[in-house]
C-alpha cells in the first residue's frame, strides 16, 4: 500500500516545508494561506506559481523595453528630430531664383525680397492692367509672362512687352496673394482655402487641394513642396507635384504670412508674439520663440546664413539663431526664471533661447523686412524706415517718409523700394537713406514692388498693375 506523504505549503507563494513546521511563510512571510496537502498536490501549486512568476517577470522585462524603446524614440524626435517621418516629395522642384526672374513673393525662399538687378528710374509707364478690384498682393514674372492673382476671383497670365492678356482662370475666389513659378506650373493659393496648381502655358489646372479654412499667406515651394499657412492656425507641407499633403503643424494663431525656408527647417509667425521653427522634413517643432507681451508678430520671417530677422509691435526689429531646439519644461522654466526676476529673486534677468539682438524703431513694424548687403531694412506703421547691420543690429540710417509704410521693402540692386498708404513707391538709397525719388499711383500699396528685366512691376489698390521702366 503506498504511502501518501502531506506537506505544508502556501497558497501564495508554493513554497513547501515539513507538515510538522509552523510559524509564517519562510519564503514569503504569509501567516495565512498555508495548508496541509498531498505532496503531488503541494507540487502543482508550485508549479502553477513558478508560471504566473515567471509570466510576470516576462511582462514586467516586456514593459521596461517598451517604455525604454518610447523614451528612445521620444528623445529621437524631440532632441534630433530623427523617428517616423511623412512621405517625402516625389520631386525636388522649386520657384525659380533665375536672373531677370521674380518667382515667388519675397523672390527668395529666405524671403529676402533681394534682386542684384538695379532698379530702372521710372521715366515711363511701360503697360498697365486694371481690374476691377484693388490688387494687393504682387505678381510673378518669369519667361515672356507676368503672372498675377486678382482680388476679383481670377489669375492672369499677361504678355511681359505688352501687358495683354494671355490666359485666365477663374479661381472660385478671391486672392491677396502671390503666385509660384515652378517649372511648367504656377502655384497659386486663394482666400476660400484652395490650392492649386495650374499649367504655365494655358492656365488649365493640374491638381487642386482644398484646405477647408481661409489663406491668406502666399506659397513658398522649395525641394518638392508647398509650405502654406491657413486661418485654421496650421503650417502645410503639401507635395508640389501632386497637392498631396506632407505634414501639418499647429501653430497658436492663423498663419497669414509666407514661411521662411532654412534649409533643414521653416520658420513661421502666426498672429501672436511667437515663432515657430519647424523641421521642414518632419513638420515637428524644433524651437519656439517668443517675443514678450503686446509684441505681436504678423509679418514673415527673412533667414540669412543661421540667422532669423523678423519684425514686431512696440517697434523691434529681432534677430534669432534658428538652429535651437526647444527642450521640455524649457519655456515653462524660461517664465519663473523672468518671475523671479521681477520679483527681485534673480540678479539677471535669463536669456532666451536663440536670441542674438533686438533694435528698436519708431512705430509698429508691420510688414516683413527685407536683407540685402548684409543689412536689414524695417518699415513702420509711423513711416520710419531703417537699415540695421545683420551681425549686430546696429541702426545705420533712419528715414521718416512721413506717411505710412503698407508694403514689405524690395531691394533692387542699391535701392530700397517702399510702398505707401498715399500710393507711392519711394526710392531710398541702400546705403544713405537718401530719398531717390517717387511713383505715384491712386490707391494704397500693400504689394511689394517687383523688379525683374530692368522693369518695376508696382499693384496698387487702385487695381492696377503698373509695369514700369527707364526712358529708351
Amino acid at each position: 500500500m503506498k504511502i501518501v506523504e502531506n506537506v505544508r505549503v502556501c497558497r501564495l507563494c508554493g513554497h513547501m516545508d515539513a507538515v510538522e513546521s509552523s510559524g509564517r511563510c519562510p519564503s514569503c512571510g504569509a501567516f495565512s494561506g498555508l495548508v496541509t496537502l498531498p505532496r503531488g498536490d503541494a507540487e502543482q501549486i508550485g508549479r502553477r506559481y513558478r508560471r504566473r512568476a515567471m509570466i510576470k517577470r516576462l511582462m514586467s522585462m516586456a514593459a521596461v523595453l517598451i517604455l525604454v524603446v518610447a523614451v528612445a524614440l521620444w528623445a529621437a524626435q524631440v532632441f534630433w528630430d530623427r523617428g517616423l517621418r511623412p512621405p517625402k516629395a516625389t520631386t525636388q522642384a522649386s520657384a525659380s531664383t533665375a536672373p531677370k526672374v521674380w518667382g515667388q513673393v519675397r523672390r527668395t525662399p529666405q524671403n529676402t525680397g533681394f534682386t542684384s538687378e538695379p532698379v530702372p528710374y521710372p521715366h515711363r509707364i511701360q503697360w498697365t492692367y486694371t481690374t476691377s478690384e484693388p490688387l494687393s498682393g504682387p505678381p510673378a514674372v518669369a519667361d515672356q509672362h507676368v503672372y498675377l492673382i486678382t482680388e476679383d476671383g481670377r489669375t492672369v497670365a499677361l504678355d511681359r512687352k505688352t501687358g495683354q492678356l494671355f490666359w485666365e482662370y477663374d479661381n472660385g475666389g478671391p486672392s491677396g496673394s502671390s503666385p509660384a513659378v515652378v517649372g511648367d506650373d504656377l502655384i497659386v493659393a486663394t482666400r476660400p482655402g484652395v490650392i492649386a496648381a495650374l499649367r504655365r502655358k494655358d492656365g488649365t489646372p493640374r491638381w487642386q487641394t482644398a484646405l477647408g479654412h481661409a489663406v491668406l499667406a502666399s506659397p513658398i515651394v522649395m525641394n518638392g513642396t508647398v509650405f502654406i499657412g491657413a486661418a485654421d492656425q496650421n503650417l502645410y507641407a503639401l507635395d508640389v507635384a501632386t497637392g498631396q499633403q506632407r505634414w501639418s503643424f499647429a501653430t497658436d494663431s492663423w498663419v497669414v504670412s509666407a514661411v521662411a525656408y532654412a534649409g533643414e527647417r521653416v520658420i513661421t509667425t502666426s498672429q501672436d508674439n511667437r515663432i515657430h521653427i519647424v523641421g521642414s522634413e518632419t513638420g515637428r517643432m524644433r524651437l519656439i520663440y517668443e517675443t514678450g507681451p503686446g509684441r505681436h508678430v504678423g509679418t514673415s520671417a527673412v533667414v540669412q546664413g543661421d540667422l532669423a530677422y523678423f519684425g514686431s509691435f512696440r517697434g523691434r526689429v529681432w534677430a534669432v539663431d534658428w538652429r535651437g531646439t526647444t527642450y521640455p519644461l524649457e519655456r515653462w522654466m524660461l517664465f519663473w526664471k523672468t518671475n523671479f526676476f521681477f520679483w527681485g529673486w534673480r540678479s539677471k534677468l535669463p536669456i532666451q533661447k536663440g536670441t542674438v539682438w533686438s533694435s528698436r524703431i519708431d512705430g509698429d513694424v508691420t510688414q516683413t523686412l527685407a536683407l540685402a548687403h548684409n543689412t536689414v531694412y524695417a518699415g513702420t506703421n509711423t513711416g520710419q524706415v531703417g537699415a540695421f547691420d545683420a551681425a549686430t543690429g546696429a541702426a545705420q540710417w533712419k528715414t521718416d517718409l512721413g506717411v505710412r509704410v503698407t508694403s514689405a521693402p524690395t531691394v533692387a540692386g542699391k535701392t530700397v523700394l517702399i510702398g505707401t498708404q498715399a500710393g507711392v513707391v519711394v526710392a531710398l538709397d541702400a546705403r544713405t537713406g537718401d530719398q531717390q525719388w517717387r511713383f505715384q499711383t491712386q490707391g494704397r500699396i500693400t504689394a511689394s514692388p517687383v523688379v525683374a528685366g530692368g522693369v518695376m512691376y508696382v499693384a496698387s489698390h487702385d487695381g492696377t498693375l503698373y509695369a514700369v521702366e527707364a526712358a529708351p
